[in-house]
């Protein structure tokens, strides 16, 4: 229903093509995914934009309390093939959270603003109305996929962003994104995530 792209494509001509693709063959084959593989492939020697040594606020739970949680505190790996995807989500929390992309191919995000998230969850319980029955973070398994034709449509403003190999992505609290293709990722808080933590429904 939503594959048709074409008009709203901003992006290089060859990403433009792989978009194109991505949406129009997703439903078919299913890729293989590795994802949340605890660990990193950053080198133990750099200190700054090293995302197994970033230096989070989460740390003083560990200093403090020996409390560390895998995939929150720590990074994961995630390797994919073509079309592996994450589905529209917030983080855990509604953490902060970094991204590098180590190598390889180039990485398709979408990301709506955080003042736009209530109306993105409005769409998804009108498109899954099924898996938003009884579960107010019915989102957060990941498990809806939607097209930018059907954001564009539904008049949901989204952002698109190319990211290559060797560049950092940061995603802000309650910042729905989806994307396809994989990449190393850690999630942190600030000051300002706090007032976002306190409502943040997991």
């Amino acid at each position: 229903m939503y594959d048709d792209i074409d008009d709203i494509l901003i992006a290089a001509p060859l990403q433009q093509d792989l978009e194109r693709k991505y949406w129009k063959t997703h439903p078919y084959d299913s890729p293989v995914y590795g994802a949340d593989v605890s660990g990193s492939l950053f080198d133990e020697n750099p200190k700054q934009w090293n995302l197994g040594h970033v230096g989070i606020i989460q740390d003083l739970l560990e200093q403090g309390c020996g409390v560390v949680i895998e995939g929150v505190d720590t990074p994961y790996l995630y390797f994919g093939m073509w079309k592996t995807a994450f589905a529209w989500h917030t983080e855990d929390k509604d953490l902060y959270s970094i991204n590098y992309l180590h190598f390889r191919e180039p990485k398709t995000w979408y990301a709506v603003p955080p003042e736009r998230g209530r109306r993105l969850e409005r769409l998804a319980r009108e498109l899954f109305p099924g898996s938003s029955r009884g579960c107010k973070a019915y989102l957060r398994p990941k498990v809806a996929l939607i097209s930018p034709t059907a954001l564009n449509d539904n008049g949901i403003p989204f952002g698109r962003v190319t990211q290559e190999a060797g560049e950092f992505m940061v995603m802000f609290p309650y910042g729905y994104h989806s994307d396809f293709n994989r990449e190393e990722a850690i999630h942190f808080a600030t000051q300002r995530w706090i007032d976002y933590g306190k409502v943040a429904w997991e």
